[in-house]
């Protein structure tokens, strides 16, 4: 079975996308913390959508229902979660009640979220919505040298091989292993 390499975004584009919301308002700030939970978990489109104020802290994303309805704590980076607090103090909400929320007080559906990230995408001239912010992650995570069972805790697969097609794209961490196992520094083969 032929299978086609995710698509994800280089860390400059990441960056980008993260930033493309406009801070000054309402929307744009649950947007950026939106797109910085994303971007820094590989949370899925439904985790995303289920989590509550509760379920997130300083360092972690509590999943309560994730596929195959597994939980999961999932660390958050600290640009993350401090783009969420300022998300928070201007979206006050009790424990139970979902962290992103349309303007109308809703809770966010997935596809509100995909149209959300896409029109982002698009903005900035890229392909791909909220399922290439997780692999984004993913390949994010194995170029900065993350083991291959950590990446799969994080991303809530079963089988190691789900996330195994992600060294297909992290090709940075590939090429530095290989030069670093197999080559010595004249550039000839180690023994």
């Amino acid at each position: 079975m032929n299978r086609t390499l995710p698509t994800f975004y280089s860390e400059p584009q990441m960056l980008s996308l993260a930033r493309c919301p406009d801070p000054s308002t309402l929307k744009g700030q649950r947007d950026r913390a939106i797109l910085a939970v994303l971007l820094s978990s590989g949370l899925r489109a439904s985790e995303l959508c289920q989590l509550q104020c509760r379920d997130i802290r300083s360092s972690l994303v509590f999943v309560r229902r994730g596929k195959f309805g597994a939980q999961r704590f999932v660390p958050l980076s600290r640009r993350a979660w401090l783009t969420v607090s300022a998300y928070l103090s201007r979206h006050p909400a009790q424990p139970t009640d979902p962290l992103f929320r349309t303007l109308t007080g809703q809770p966010l559906t997935r596809r509100l979220l995909h149209k959300i990230v896409t029109g982002y995408a698009r903005r900035l001239g890229l392909k791909g919505g909220v399922h290439a912010c997780r692999h984004s992650f993913a390949t994010r995570a194995l170029n900065k040298g993350m083991n291959l069972q950590s990446v799969r805790a994080m991303l809530g697969h079963v089988r190691i091989v789900t996330t195994a097609i992600y060294l297909g794209v992290a090709t940075k961490a590939l090429v530095a292993e290989y030069r670093r196992c197999l080559e010595t520094p004249e550039g000839g083969r180690a023994r």
